[in-house]
């Protein structure tokens, strides 16, 4: 579970560099939730489902908060990936919240 601290950071983070970013990339951008984020030695790496519909791999330097991002995908070819009756459910689920979630 993460702390208060850590989920205080990851939002600035979000808020100051991976929105921003997204918001290059999809111009349109209407939603965007995290589905994946993990802490690497140089660099954090995240997954994104945007606008309900694709999901896109980036990573963000530790070093100098560049970002690059390594793949995107429609949100059908990422369920394909994962597999799993469950997970089908799950990103349902995902699918759901993030059309709720309006990036201003």
């Amino acid at each position: 579970m993460m702390t208060n601290e850590a989920f205080l950071k990851f939002k600035d983070s979000e808020n100051k560099i991976i929105i921003p970013y997204l918001k290059k990339v999809f111009p349109s951008l209407k939603s965007a939730y995290c589905l994946y984020h993990m802490i690497e030695q140089l660099e954090d790496v995240y997954t994104y489902l945007v606008n309900s519909k694709d999901v896109i791999f980036i990573e963000v330097s530790r070093l100098n908060n560049s970002i690059n991002h390594t793949d995107i995908l429609s949100i059908k070819d990422y369920a394909i990936m994962k597999k799993g009756k469950q997970y089908h459910r799950y990103m349902k689920e995902i699918i759901a919240l993030s059309n709720s979630e309006i990036i201003k």
